[in-house]
Order: structure tokens, then C-alpha cells, then sequence
């Protein structure tokens, strides 16, 4: 998933742990292998080749995935957009190619969107309607995978664990050892060990998604390049995150990313139809300060 996996498991046996550990190493792998556009033998990459007007045959599996982020293409009125790989692909390859044009974007912005697809999930397959669609999935595969991790450690017994995709996707099961809800923090990335807000968390995911970063060293990392507006092509500008605890971890990196790319309006129109979570907004200024706004639905 392009980061690193902590995993934390309490209250059992450690033989017991690590069989738990492994399999779900190998679950994480074998999504791995079905989403990423970067793997040149994987499912997705293969869509990603596929010439237009021609029938392309796809797993249960990947075709449910891509029909869930059609639902969230629709519901968010196009912001989300896991189709939009050309775009990305853009701006990423921005300090190779130099300044980016508005002919540039144009002709990207016509090789993306779910309008450029259809869709037959029943007979599980979909052809593109148009030359160079690529799906990119970095914006919700690890909250896919939260999602897959969740019911096999309930199913396997376990009660108390964490599961933590660099500490932006974060699986919070059961309690703590000291019987408390799990405390999970969003930290400032300009001021070291300093937190913006805590969430208390029980059963519960929290995925955060922004124009910024701390590494592992306390470095920032710009990532305005890595979120994109399907609608304008251009990247989300200013040092921004949204966070979000949710019960689904996909349902939460949806809105994570979305609340970055919509504007306000669209955001309250949006809002009327979740419930059940709770979104933190933060926007760093000068010198680690930073505006934040805490809604719940």
C-alpha cells in the first residue's frame, strides 16, 4: 500500500498472534496485488492497458470495489473519482515534464470519470468508452483493506487490537489493556508530539487525508500534487487534512479525501446524507497554528 503496516494485538497468546499476523499480511498482499496500478501484472494494471469499446471481464471481488466507488463518483457529484489515474499521473510527473498547460489538463480531464465507462456488474465486466482511463485506487486501498482486516480478526476471536496503515488509516478494535476506548491523535505535523485533536475510538476507524504529511524523521511533505480535483484538474492548494472516524474504513476515506476537494456548498449538501461520523477539518497557518472544526453526523 505504499506505507508501513503496525499491527497490535492484545490479550493473546503470541503463537496465536502471529498465525493472526500472517494472515492478515496475506490478505493485505493479495489486495495489494488486485488494486495497484504500479504492479504491472495486476488486475487493475491490465484494465488500465485496455483499449476502448472492448469487453473486459473482472473478478467478483474488483468488480464490487469498482462499483462502490462509482456509488461514492455519484453521491459526491463526480469529486471522487478513482478513474482519474490519467490526472494523477499528471501532476505527479509534473517536475519531470516542467509547467503543466490548460491544453494538458483538458486532454487528461477528457481520459477520466465514470462517464468514460460501463459498467455490467452482473455479468462482471466493463469496457471504457474512451482511450487512456486508468483507475487509480491510493485514495481509498487502504481503507479497503481496514475493511477487509476488520471482520477476520472479530471472526478469529480477537477483541483488543490496532491495525494502523502509517498512522493515516487506523483500526481501532475493542479497548485498551486498561480497559479504556482506544485514545488515537491527529498530530500537527509542524509541531512534534503535539496533537490537534484526539479521538476516542472503540470498534471504530479513523482515516485522515490531506495536502500534508510528517514522515517518520519529523519531516513535512508537501502532497498538494497527490490530491486533485476531477472537476478543474488542478491540485488542492494550502496546508489542509480532514480526518474521519467512521465504522467503514472506505466510507471514511471517501469522505476524508471528498472534504478536501468539495466546496462548502456541496459539503452541506453532501452532510444530508451520512450519518454516524465525525469530521475534523484542520487548516495549519504559520508557525504550527491552525484552525480546526469538529463536525458530527
Amino acid at each position: 500500500m505504499g506505507t508501513r503496516c503496525d499491527i497490535v494485538i492484545t490479550d493473546v497468546a503470541n503463537e496465536f498472534a502471529e498465525q493472526v499476523f500472517h494472515r492478515l499480511t496475506r490478505e493485505v498482499e493479495e489486495l495489494e496485488f488486485m488494486l495497484s496500478r504500479f504492479i504491472p501484472e495486476s488486475p487493475v494494471s491490465f484494465l488500465n492497458r485496455a483499449p476502448k469499446n472492448v469487453w473486459q471481464n473482472v473478478s467478483p471481488e474488483l468488480m464490487n470495489i469498482i462499483t462502490q466507488c462509482f456509488d461514492y463518483y455519484q453521491i459526491s457529484n463526480g469529486a471522487f473519482d478513482v478513474t482519474a489515474g490519467a490526472m494523477v499521473s499528471l501532476w505527479k510527473n509534473k517536475k519531470d515534464n516542467g509547467e503543466i498547460s490548460e491544453k494538458d489538463i483538458e486532454e487528461t480531464k477528457n481520459r477520466s470519470g465514470f462517464d468514460k465507462l460501463i459498467l455490467e456488474p452482473e455479468k462482471h465486466r466493463l469496457k471504457f468508452t474512451a482511450d487512456g482511463v486508468e483507475f487509480d485506487f491510493g485514495a481509498i486501498g487502504k481503507g479497503i483493506a481496514l475493511d477487509v482486516i476488520k471482520p477476520i480478526l472479530q471472526k478469529g476471536g480477537i477483541k483488543n487490537a490496532i491495525v494502523s496503515f502509517g498512522e493515516s488509516s487506523i483500526l481501532a478494535l475493542g479497548n485498551q489493556p486498561n480497559g479504556d476506548n482506544w485514545q488515537l491523535g491527529i498530530r500537527n505535523p509542524f509541531l512534534a508530539n503535539n496533537f490537534v485533536h484526539v479521538f476516542a475510538v472503540n470498534d471504530e476507524i479513523i482515516t485522515t487525508s490531506g495536502t500534508i504529511l510528517s514522515t517518520d524523521e519529523g519531516a513535512i511533505k508537501n502532497r498538494n500534487l497527490h490530491i486533485i480535483s476531477p472537476e478543474t484538474g488542478l491540485p488542492i492548494e494550502g496546508s489542509k487534512t480532514v480526518s474521519v472516524k467512521s465504522n467503514e474504513a472506505a466510507f471514511g476515506e471517501f469522505i476524508s479525501t471528498t472534504w478536501l476537494i468539495l466546496p462548502e456548498n456541496d459539503k452541506e449538501i453532501l452532510s444530508e446524507q451520512i450519518k454516524g461520523i465525525e469530521v475534523l477539518e484542520v487548516n495549519y497557518l504559520k508557525d504550527g497554528d491552525y484552525e480546526s472544526k469538529l463536525s458530527i453526523f
